[in-house]
């Protein structure tokens, strides 16, 4: 590797108000490295890298890149001299093609000033097909690919052009397994053009396949510093919380009763998922496990009430249920907290009182539509306290938290509805190890109180830990059924890719 300094920071620090987000922070990036940054939600990740993407200015410091000192003061001054960044929360214009997205800001045109869309749109199959993409999609509003396909273009929108330097932040968050393997192909490909990288991720695993370097940030403070070779998952997570958390199988109590509260029937919609079934008693935790794109969240959103199924039956308190909306879901004790928290859980513009008490103005309203004031405090309050939410003001943006701190706030609204059955989609996508760990706590605890959940999750440790019984779908199909006690990674991922499934015992109904 070369060891030629691409990016040096020196004594980076910034506040905001009163909260100190980058305290003399000191760092390098050589040209064809790697360098991950692990840390905590709130330790002051986020903020370096829009330091050095331009999109903030930092009170004090340095930076330098290619050995020139550098004053940006705006993401485009940091672009045009090859500083690229994707977002761990994908920036685009959703209506806009997926070829306008790649060029936006950055057109071309001929001599006369008309839009070159040939060129432009050349360059953009280009750069979709390096990402696994088909060339077909080019010409689709952003709004119509799903998550992972999105965070590809993206990806693609960042290293089309003459990138030196690449920000990744959580980028395989959404991404299926074969999206990741198509991500680190390209970061390898990267390297050897002496192109430097900066990668986020709270995946300890991945960050061991492809990291040269690992800085750990705590606190808005730079911790610790390790050479690959040098670098311990415990010697990680105990920089990163400063004490060691456990992520050992919850233990659970057995559960009361053996009535399913959900007993789903050969649920089928064309495209999606196919003869679906399972059930699911109070008080057990039902893991979801499967590539993206699997089905997972589709068959979810049918019971509550988002995506119709074509054919099959809900049975819900032993009765056929057929929600035409999600109020009816709601109204009925069913709550579902989604995967992209930013865009499907939240109102980032308004205070995080109102996004905690948001499904809850009608019964907290007089005939005349006036909220009771009183009331909304306390029902907010009580989330807060409970679920431990970290702010400074309930006036505040949401937007203004960290992320753990965000899916608290979604899965606090959802538990003023006091659900008999919780859907948690991805709940602690892009969520650090301390709050993970809570977060993983609180689900035990609100099972152990006879509340029926279904987790869906690509984290495949968070499942074995959680789940008393997993549900592994591939291609839109119940792929097998595992009990807490037989399933294994090694069993599990061979249902999860479709491998020898008729060799593995599969016990459990669903």
């Amino acid at each position: 590797m070369d060891k030629t300094v691409l990016l040096k920071l020196t004594n980076i620090s910034k506040a905001f108000g009163g909260v100190q987000a980058l305290d003399d922070v000191s760092l390098d990036v050589y040209k064809g490295e790697v360098h991950a940054i692990v840390g905590e939600n709130g330790a002051g990740k986020s903020t370096l890298m829009k330091i050095i993407a331009g999109a903030l200015y930092p009170d004090s410091g340095t930076i330098e890149f290619e050995g020139n000192k550098v004053d940006f003061m705006s993401p485009r001054d940091a672009s045009e001299i090859g500083i690229s960044i994707v977002y761990q929360d994908p920036i685009f214009f959703k209506e806009l093609s997926v070829l306008e997205n790649i060029y936006m800001g950055e057109e071309e045109s001929n001599t006369n000033g008309i839009l070159n869309w040939a060129s432009m749109t050349n360059g953009a199959v280009r750069a979709i097909e390096r990402m696994g993409l088909s060339s077909d999609i080019v010409g689709k509003p952003m709004s119509e690919l799903m998550l992972g396909s999105q965070t590809r273009v993206l990806i693609a929108r960042a290293i089309h052009k003459n990138v030196k330097l690449l920000i990744l932040d959580e980028p395989t968050a959404i991404l299926s397994q074969t999206e990741t393997d198509i991500l680190f192909k390209i970061i390898k490909e990267l390297k050897k053009q002496s192109v430097g990288i900066i990668y986020i991720s709270h995946r300890i695993a991945e960050i061991f396949k492809i990291a040269g370097r690992i800085s750990v940030l705590r606190d808005g403070r730079k911790v610790a510093s390790y050479l690959f070779e040098d670098a311990t998952e415990d010697k990680l997570v105990f920089a990163m919380t400063g004490r060691k958390l456990s992520f050992e199988t919850q233990p659970r109590s057995q559960l009361k009763t053996d009535t399913p509260l959900v007993v789903v029937k050969h649920l089928t919609r064309v495209g999606f998922y196919h003869d679906v079934s399972f059930e699911i008693k109070p008080g057990e935790i039902l893991g979801f496990y499967g590539l993206v794109g699997a089905g997972r969240s589709e068959v979810a959103k049918a019971i509550y009430g988002e995506m119709l199924p074509d054919e099959g039956d809900i049975i819900f308190k032993d009765k056929i249920f057929s929600p035409r909306n999600s109020r009816d879901a709601i109204d009925q004790g069913i709550v579902y907290v989604p995967e992209d928290r930013r865009h499907q859980g939240l109102f980032l513009i308004r205070s995080i009182q109102d996004n905690l008490s948001a499904g809850l103005l009608r019964s907290i309203s007089n005939r005349f539509g006036i909220i009771n004031k009183q009331k909304e405090l306390s029902l907010v309050q009580e989330q807060i306290d409970n679920l431990k939410i970290k702010l400074s003001s309930i006036i505040e943006p949401v937007s203004s938290l960290s992320g753990g701190n965000q899916q608290k706030v979604v899965l606090g609204r959802g538990l003023t509805h006091k659900p008999s059955l919780l859907i948690l989609d991805e709940p602690t996508h892009g969520i650090d190890v301390a709050t993970k760990n809570e977060i993983h706590k609180l689900i035990v605890s609100l099972a152990e109180s006879d509340i029926a959940i279904i987790l869906i999750s690509s984290d495949l440790p968070e499942v074995l830990s959680l789940a008393d019984n997993l549900l592994i779908m591939y291609e839109g199909k119940v792929e097998g059924c595992m009990s807490r006690a037989e399933a294994t990674e090694e069993s599990v991922l061979r249902l999860t890719l479709g491998l020898n499934r008729n060799s593995l015992i599969k016990n459990v109904v669903c």
